[in-house]
């Protein structure tokens, strides 16, 4: 049998079959006297069995172990197939997750809404506050939103915190005094922290009671130390991020004085 009849028979090609022989997958057959390689039944029982566990998912360097493997020493073959069998797992899980976000994705782009990583009714009443504010707002809103959605792609903050941060803009009188911290924050940027300190106290204390303390206290944790940003990345403002950091602690002595409380 000629090396183009044993490719045909295992459905792969010559190149693969000499690949294998280089790789010491498969041997070489013996040579008839015009030099031809003479492959054998053999042969083609062994490229077979090397296709079928290539296309199961494992690795060439693998295979050969497997197919000549001790029937009384499994280990590495078994391992093998452990590790294998944990990263398609492991991918499944990540195809999954990309279905899930692209399927939302797909939703939005048919519905003709803006692509974001926000959660969709944080999304949604943002952008109805967004439209109905004025210019000054606007900006700041704007800025708002998209400093939500870098917290929401980097995973500082919980899905929580976001469902909060909705039914505040959602209440008329919550989002009102929302938007009066928002501009009060904004116009800190650039300041002295030292200098506005009474400022920054003050909207600290604001913020800390107008939104839900548990929420807002696992975000002010996160934000800290968990994902690809932290603080320092999200809020470069020193006297805006000493805000965060001030309403942040004192949500978790609050958090404290609750867990404390066994009355």
């Amino acid at each position: 049998m000629r090396i183009g009849s044993l490719a045909d028979a295992a459905g792969t090609t010559r190149r693969t079959v000499r690949h294998y022989h280089r790789i010491g997958l498969l041997d070489e057959p013996r040579r008839l006297s015009n030099g031809y390689r003479e492959y054998t039944i053999d042969d083609v029982i062994r490229l077979m069995r090397i296709r079928w566990l290539a296309d199961s998912g494992m690795p060439l360097g693998a295979i050969a172990a497997a197919l000549d493997r001790s029937p009384t020493d499994d280990s590495d073959v078994v391992a093998d197939l452990r590790a294998l069998l944990a990263g398609i797992e492991s991918e499944q899980k990540a195809l999954a997750h990309k279905h899930a976000r692209l399927s939302a994705l797909l939703d939005d782009a048919v519905e003709h809404r803006a692509l974001t990583a926000l959660p969709r009714g944080a999304a949604d009443t943002l952008a109805a506050v967004i439209d109905a504010a004025d210019d000054t707002d606007r900006e700041t809103l704007l800025r708002e939103r998209d400093l939500l959605e870098v917290m929401a792609i980097s995973g500082t903050v919980p899905t929580s915190f976001f469902e909060t941060m909705t039914a505040t803009l959602a209440d008329p009188g919550s989002r009102q005094n929302y938007l009066g911290i928002l501009r009060r924050f904004s116009a800190l940027e650039g300041r002295d922290p030292g200098v506005a300190e009474r400022d920054i106290d003050s909207l600290a204390a604001e913020l800390t009671s107008l939104l839900d303390v548990e929420s807002l206290g696992t975000a002010g944790q996160n934000a800290e130390s968990s994902g690809p940003f932290g603080i320092d990345d999200i809020v470069p403002d020193p006297a805006q991020r000493a805000v965060i950091i001030r309403a942040t602690a004192r949500l978790r002595t609050t958090e404290s004085s609750r867990s404390g409380d066994t009355r």
